[in-house]
């Protein structure tokens, strides 16, 4: 599949799989870090930060590579900013 000259292969479900531990892993190990140093984020941050980490390692399976060409970066960044909104709304109806 092809999106704005960008050729994505489609990541099986063992990728995504591994993509979501590896992004649980890393928002475990900064939280960890924060509590170290004495910030206390809250769900909003946490599922923005999640969100974040999930897209950056998912980008890099189905083959966005940002250091390539203007289009790979004008497609990472629309789609983080998709995955932000989707992730800024669902932490809006889950606070409230």
């Amino acid at each position: 599949m092809k999106i704005l000259g960008v050729t994505l292969r489609r990541p099986t479900v063992t990728d995504v799989t591994v993509m979501m531990a590896v992004a649980t892993f890393l928002l475990v190990a900064v939280l960890l870090v924060a509590g170290l140093v004495g910030y206390r984020p809250g769900t909003y941050t946490k599922a923005v930060f999640l969100a974040s980490l999930a897209w950056g390692v998912l980008s890099n399976l189905i083959g966005i590579r940002v250091v390539e060409r203007w289009r790979h970066v004008l497609l990472n960044a629309t789609s983080c900013a998709a995955i932000y909104l989707v992730a800024v709304g669902i932490a809006t109806v889950v606070a409230h």
